[in-house]
């Protein structure tokens, strides 16, 4: 029985109206189904109009994307063309100050020591391993160091595409002289690999620091685990795969190979984000592609599909399963506030679902520092906010004290002797105090970058 406001309609085989069929605009079809429907021949007349339907929006569809292309291409290329510009400008502005930090890891010579991590890796499989003055003495006197040197496994940024273990050199320089056994890791970026390679090549890596972090006067119990940018992205995302129950904790057996990974995130003392990609969001893609990233790289090295990308993302995964924060350690996010490539917001969301997980996280922000700041432009400038940050939570972390959940702003306090306990003040007196580059020149440096 039909009601007064409802209209029957002849049933025509494999022309039923489906609100997929044209997007979900299931009430604009019905309509113009009611106009060209007429009591005489009503199968022929809807058909009609279903037809007409399929041609105006395949019309519609084909002038919208020669519409986009038509604008798409140049407007993507201009803003390609700018980014590039900018970061050409920044390079040849920032060089002669670059040049001592490529200076320092091209020859610094025994206090870097160069392995591979992988037998029958490529070039990319390979770590430089930045020696704290005691375990050098120790090396150069032939003697066997103490395994007592907290160990930082570094793995570097790159925009997946560009990285390099060298771009923390200057990073890794500050934290030896401050008495940290530092491992940078290198590894293959796309196109040589997919995220899912990186995560391997990684992994290997930080299997192979557990196994030989001893050698070179590192504390196996004590190893911590940074990842900068897209380096934070790979880290993270190994940790939250790994924590998942049955992944990353199985012990060695008889059938183990020595390039088996077999550590488990519970293993690490820490994890440290430097301005960090934690969630491949469609909000995070649009921003790229404002930057001239055009959506289709993007899809080539995120992933070409939404469900890709979120299995990708360490923050979507947390707050899937809130079972992987068992087994994750204590976390540490810094994250500058005019970073122009990673929204900070990437730092706060993955904050939020460490928090709602019951992880230990503590979330720093730098007023108006960049992307780059935390490697390059605090380094020049011997600005070790972002070194003392690091050392203070190995420190509480490793000598069992809690860090406290949520945020904690750089500025709590003006006293640095109330935030750093007596054992680390040893340390932070040991930080380099050159170069000394100006404010102004990195002030126009900041300005420069497209990041």
């Amino acid at each position: 029985m039909c009601t007064p406001c409802q209209k029957t309609w002849p049933k025509l085989e494999g022309c039923e109206p489906k609100g997929e069929d044209f997007g979900g605009i299931l009430d604009e079809k019905l309509i113009l189904q009611s106009l060209l429907t007429s009591p005489s021949s009503p199968g022929l007349h809807l058909y009609a109009g279903h037809c007409a339907m399929h041609a105006v929006y395949a019309c519609q569809y084909v002038l919208r994307w020669l519409l986009t292309f038509m604008f798409r291409v140049p407007l993507q290329g201009i803003r390609l063309s700018t980014f590039f510009a900018r970061l050409a400008l920044y390079i040849i502005f920032l060089l002669p100050a670059m040049i001592c930090g490529l200076a320092y890891w091209a020859f610094a010579g025994k206090d870097i020591v160069s392995m591979k991590y992988k037998d029958k890796g490529s070039f990319r499989h390979t770590v430089d391993i930045y020696l704290p003055k005691s375990t050098a003495k120790a090396r150069l006197a032939g003697k066997d160091p103490e395994a007592q040197t907290p160990v930082l496994i570094l793995v570097a940024g790159g925009a997946f595409i560009l990285g390099h273990k060298g771009y923390v050199t200057m990073l890794c320089r500050a934290l030896r002289l401050a008495g940290i056994l530092c491992i940078a890791v290198d590894y293959r970026y796309w196109p040589q690999t997919s995220i899912d390679g990186m995560i391997d090549d990684v992994d290997s890596a930080v299997q192979w620091c557990f196994e030989n972090a001893s050698r070179y006067g590192g504390d196996p119990k004590c190893i911590s685990l940074l990842g900068l940018s897209s380096g934070a992205h790979v880290a993270g995302l190994l940790l939250t795969r790994r924590a998942k129950p049955g992944c990353g904790s199985a012990k060695k057996t008889s059938k183990s190979t020595p390039c088996t990974p077999t550590w488990s995130p519970s293993d690490l003392v820490g994890f440290i984000g430097l301005g960090g990609i934690y969630e491949l969001h469609s909000r995070f893609m649009a921003h790229l592609h404002q930057k001239g990233i055009d959506v289709f790289l993007q899809q080539l090295v995120l992933g070409d599909t939404q469900a890709l990308r979120e299995s990708r993302s360490p923050s979507i995964l947390l707050r899937r399963d809130g079972e992987i924060g068992r087994h994750l350690p204590p976390v540490l996010l810094l994250h500058g506030t005019g970073d122009k490539i990673v929204p900070p917001d990437q730092s706060e969301g993955f904050c939020q679902e460490l928090l709602k997980s019951r992880v230990s996280v503590r979330l720093l922000f730098h007023e108006d520092q960049g992307h780059n700041d935390p490697v390059i432009h605090s380094p020049l400038m011997s600005n070790h906010e972002t070194v003392e940050a690091i050392i203070l939570s190995i420190h509480e972390w490793t000598s069992g004290q809690k860090i406290n959940d949520g945020r904690l702003l750089p500025d709590d306090s003006d006293n640095m002797n109330t935030i750093f306990p007596e054992s680390c003040r040893a340390q932070l007196a040991a930080l380099p105090t050159w170069p000394r580059t100006p404010e102004p020149v990195i002030q126009i440096a900041r300005f420069l970058t497209p990041f």
